[in-house]
């Protein structure tokens, strides 16, 4: 019965990153903090390495900050909450091998250029019915 709730509970964690992902409640900033708790209770547990979970979150983040579809309040938020797994991450990040891996995020956080959202009446590029 354990593996099954493990399971679960992984399985949870990743459906809220999708919900994030994909803004499914925009205006529900508390999901951020929810995904981030439930990450690192699943470390402690060790159904997760605290680098990967780090990493996922802040890769997660800047995902959605860059993804022109989501609400700019969400995409906001989400580049407001990147501090959280970088800091994380500067302190896990003891190998030669994890500290090019946190330099290259920091590098893409750094440079991370946001464009204004699409309007809901603007077509996506590429949009086959355009």
């Amino acid at each position: 019965m354990f593996p099954h709730h493990s399971s679960s509970c992984l399985d949870c964690w990743h459906w809220q990153g999708w919900r994030i992902r994909c803004a499914l409640q925009p205006d529900e900033p508390r999901l951020l903090d929810l995904h981030q708790l439930h990450g690192c209770k699943l470390v402690r547990s060790g159904q997760l390495q605290a680098w990967s979970m780090w990493q996922r979150l802040l890769e997660l983040l800047l995902d959605s900050a860059m993804d022109r579809a989501l609400p700019w309040h969400w995409r906001c938020l989400c580049l407001d909450h990147a501090w959280r797994p970088l800091y994380a991450l500067d302190r896990l990040a003891v190998t030669r091998q994890r500290q090019q891996r946190l330099n290259h995020l920091r590098n893409r956080l750094a440079t991370l250029r946001l464009q204004p959202s699409l309007r809901f009446d603007e077509p996506a590029q590429g949009h086959p019915y355009e």
